[in-house]
């Protein structure tokens, strides 16, 4: 039997932990990567939005909820990313098979996207202000409530964002894009002064 895998960062040779930027005081953010275990997309046909929201469930255990309201249960995450459309994030390693199975090609479209998203995460008292230095969204909490999910992009990389806590984001960022797009964020965050962990 082949050996499995081993996953590598795209971001080995940039995100060195440590303490950068501004030091005179405590650090604003702090910025880690994580790479999925787990991320598909799954997208219905305009007729069969309800039989797939049922087959999601009947994988995941979690409720597909309306609106950019993320669901959550144990290890999944489920956010919209579009009409008819939902990113299904979880630990194990068969959730694609597992969907493709439940949903069918009469229900939609399953594709997996685990190595083609990096979740860059940043928290801490200057997230919001250094999320909004580069991306067109209102980041306070008023109009972007924790356990929310919202699509956006700085520059011509997409992003989809989720605030996973008060002051804390996960950032969904093409893989091929990630590394431009720590670039800019390591910028954006030396003038608070920054963590990498």
């Amino acid at each position: 039997m082949a050996d499995a895998i081993e996953k590598v960062s795209p971001l080995h040779a940039l995100a060195e932990p440590g303490r950068f930027g501004d030091t005179s005081g405590e650090p604003g953010v702090g910025l880690s990567e994580r790479l999925c275990d787990s991320l598909v997309q799954v997208q219905a046909w305009p007729d069969s939005i309800s039989a797939l929201k049922k087959a999601v469930k009947s994988v995941t255990g979690a409720s597909i909820k309306p609106g950019n309201a993320v669901a959550t249960k144990g290890d999944v995450v489920l956010m919209s990313t579009g009409p008819g459309r939902w990113l299904v994030e979880d630990e194990t390693d068969d959730l694609e098979v597992r969907l493709r199975k439940a949903i069918g090609a009469d229900i939609g479209a399953v594709t997996a996207l685990t190595h083609a998203r990096t979740v860059v995460s940043i928290s801490g008292e200057r997230c919001e202000w250094v999320l909004a230095s580069g991306i067109a969204l209102d980041f306070s909490a008023d109009a972007f409530p924790v356990g929310t999910a919202k699509l956006s992009h700085h520059h011509e990389i997409g992003l989809t964002i989720h605030r996973t806590g008060d002051q804390a984001f996960d950032l969904y960022v093409v893989t091929s894009m990630v590394r431009s797009f720590w670039g800019w964020i390591a910028r954006a965050s030396a003038e608070v002064g920054y963590t990498v962990s």
